[in-house]
Parts: C-alpha cells; structure tokens; sequence
C-alpha cells in the first residue's frame, strides 16, 4: 500500500513538473517571424556599399553633361605684352620710301570663340561612359549578393540552436522531475543519496550546455541583426521558406545565370566594345568654326605703328591619318582583355557547375536521411518511456535512465541538425545559383 501510494506521489510530481515546463514554453510564443529572404534582402539594403549605385549614377551622370556641353562653343581670351629685338624693316629694299618701322614693345588682347562642328569621338566617350557607370554599378550588386552568404550562415546558426535548446530544453525538465522524485525516495528511505546526486549532477551539466548554446544563439542573432540592421531579439522567429524542390534549378549547361557576376562579365564586354568604337573614332577627323578679335599693337598689319582692332574666322580640321599604328595596337589591348574576361567566365561558370554537383548530393543525402532520423528517435523514446516506467519503479538505477535519456536526445539532437542543415544547403544552393530563396 506504501509503495502504491509512493508511485502515485512520483508519477503526480513528473506530471506537475512536465506540465509547468509546457506553460513556461506556451508562455514564451514569440511575437514575431523573420523570414530568410526578407533579411537577405535588409542585409543587402543594410550594406554601406548599397549608396555607391547611387553616387556612381550621379558621377556618370555628371561626366555626360560635360561631355554634352562640349557642343557648345569655347570661349577664351588671351593677352600678352612682349619687347622683340627685330622688327619688320623695308627701309634697306626701298630707301626712297619712308616706312616707319614697327614698334619693338607690342601689345595684344584678343577673345576666341571655337565652336565644334564634327567630332565623331563624343558619341562613342559617351557610349564608354554609359558602359562603365553600368559595369561599376554590376560589381556592386556583385558584391551585395554575398551579403547573402553571411546572412545564411547567421540564420541557420541561430536557427540550430534555437532547435536544439527545445529538445534539450524537454531533457532538462525531465531530469528536473526526476531528480524531485530521487530526492523524495531518498527521504523516504527507499534509494541512496548518490542516485539524487547523480541526477543532480547530470542536471547540471545540462544546465550548462544549454547556457553555451543560448550564449551562440544570442551571438548568432546579434550578427545577423548586423548584417540585417535589425533588432532580432529572441522572442523573434526564425524561418525560411526554401521550397522543398529548389535543388532542381539550375541543372543546364549554364548554371547560375542569375548570379550578378554574369551580369557583370557582360557589361564588361559592353564596355570594350564601347571602347572599341571609340578608339576607332579617334583616327577620323574633326571639324569646327572659330572666330578671333582683339585689340592690339601691331594688329594685323604689321607695319601699322598704332594700336588697332581686328577680327579674323575661318574653319579648322584636325586629323591624323597616321598614327603609326596606335590605333591597331589599343584595339589588339582591348581584344586581348575580352578573351581575359571570357576565360574568368568560363572558370567562374565551372566553378558554379562543380558547387552545384556537390550542393545537390549533400541535399539529396541529408533528405534521404530524415526518415531513418525519425525511426531512430522513435525507437529512443519508446526505450525512454519502458525505462522510465522501470525508473519509476526502482528497478534501473539513475545511471541507467540518464544513459537512455541522453541516447534520446542525441537521437533528437541529431535530427534536429539533420533537417536544419537540410534547409541550410537548400538555401545555399539558391544563393550559389542565384536565385531568390522563397
């Protein structure tokens, strides 16, 4: 009748204790969700290097209005104040004249007006211009994707842990219950202080792991927020939304598409075909109209003693038909960097080939792995329940429960692990293709 009564007192303290560890859980619902491709998308908005596709905008957009008002004239104006020691003399050739030689001081103030007519480069330095402001700003967005490699390893490190403090979180409120029962059967009488103490001890232990994995939890949020520029507290949930058949994308020949690296190739092709014609445009000839008036002494005449105005206009070509082969080396230089810029590409797209190959294995492997991760814990939890009846009757000892326990929770733990890392490599899969994770 004793031993009745005591089993019962047991069996209501575990149940007490479980279901004060179920409210304390229900109690800590969190308020709000994060999902994974919401904060790859803050983290990249977050990035300091986010304001250069403006400023780039604004400095290519500040060259090509001064490239546009080169259509308007120039305007200078010159003076100068010079003593020559010979002057024009026709006194020797004709004495019979009296011609007053000119000045020896001389004295000139003129105002230029150049007006361009025909330049065949402007249009392709615009073009060039153009190209660069959209290959500067392809590297950028290059550069902001792999914001999103930070982001994942953050995520799913706080998402781990997180996993792993609710199974090891339940172990801790079943050692908590049972250690309350080992303490009543030894002031009953009916068990020795070293089976509460072991309890005690393994309790311990766990406290402390789970004090470990919080501080990495907390850690891993604190860096995501960061990157994110987020407040992700740990009332937040932490949840992607990787589609289950993402693994399938990008298997053709030309994986990664949508990587803003290839974005990137090519407008660096664009901007040495740009180049290109540019250079070409150097070797033909440029046309334009200028006018001159000033005021000096000589002006145009120079026999003429007194200061005097005048005006002069007329057309200028400029064109070098031979530059001895300037132009055929730089378009060679250039022809050369294309090939350079095929060849990182190349390797840049094998490289995507080869991490896709090996991304799509470790899927298929750790999918395949999850139901025999399920059959494992439930196997371990009916062994934990058959020794925990026999604990709760006496007939295993505390070493012998903690055992199966922990064999449970490594069983738990590991499926825990197992399915995160499933989501992990399923979204960096997506971010090595270049795909949105949704």
């Amino acid at each position: 009748m004793h031993s009745s009564n005591h089993n019962q007192i047991i069996k209501a303290t575990v149940t007490v204790a479980l279901m004060l560890t179920a409210t304390t859980a229900l109690a800590q619902v969190p308020r709000d969700t994060l999902y994974l491709d919401e904060l790859q998308r803050a983290a990249e908005q977050a990035d300091p290097r986010g304001i250069q596709l403006g400023l780039l905008s604004r400095q290519s957009a500040s060259r090509l209005e001064t490239l546009r008002r080169e259509r308007l004239p120039a305007v200078g104006v010159t003076g100068t104040a010079q003593y020559v020691s010979d002057v024009v003399s026709v006194g020797a050739l004709m004495p019979s004249l009296t011609v007053p030689a000119p000045p020896h001081d001389q004295y000139d103030l003129y105002l230029t007006v150049r007006q361009p007519l025909i330049d065949p480069t402007r249009a392709g330095r615009a073009a060039v211009e153009r190209a660069g402001e959209a290959e500067s700003a392809a590297r950028v967005r290059t550069a902001l994707w792999q914001q999103r490699v930070a982001v994942n390893e953050a995520f799913f490190g706080a998402l781990l842990r997180s996993s792993q403090l609710s199974s090891l979180d339940a172990a801790i409120g079943d050692l908590d219950a049972r250690l309350t029962m080992a303490r009543t059967r030894v002031s009953a009488g009916a068990a020795l202080p070293s089976e509460a103490l072991l309890l005690e001890t393994e309790l311990l232990r766990r406290r402390q792991a789970r004090d470990e994995i919080v501080s990495e939890r907390n850690a891993a949020r604190e860096v995501l927020g960061l990157l994110t520029g987020r407040s992700i507290v740990s009332t937040v949930v932490l949840a992607s939304r990787v589609a289950a058949g993402g693994a399938s994308a990008g298997t053709t020949d030309t994986p990664g598409r949508d990587r803003p690296e290839f974005a990137q190739f090519d407008r660096a092709r664009a901007t040495l075909d740009a180049r290109r014609a540019a250079t070409s445009a150097q070797d033909l000839p440029r046309l334009s109209v200028f006018g001159r008036t000033g005021y000096g002494r000589p002006g145009l005449n120079a026999l003429n003693r007194a200061f005097d105005a005048y005006f002069l206009a007329g057309l200028q070509v400029e064109w070098s038909p031979w530059t001895w082969g300037r132009t055929r080396r730089e378009l060679e230089v250039q022809a050369l960097q294309a090939e350079l810029i095929g060849a990182d590409e190349r390797a840049f797209r094998d490289a995507l080939r080869r991490a896709g190959v090996t991304q799509r294995a470790q899927i298929g492997a750790l999918a395949g792995g999850l139901a025999a991760d399920d059959s494992i814990v439930a196997l371990r939890a009916q062994i934990l329940r058959e020794t925990r009846v026999r604990h709760d009757e006496g007939e295993v000892s505390a070493a012998d429960y903690i055992a199966r326990l922990t064999e449970h929770l490594s069983a738990q733990l590991d499926r825990d692990a197992r399915r995160v890392r499933l989501e992990e490599a399923r979204a960096r899969y997506l971010t090595t293709m270049g795909l949105e994770v949704r």
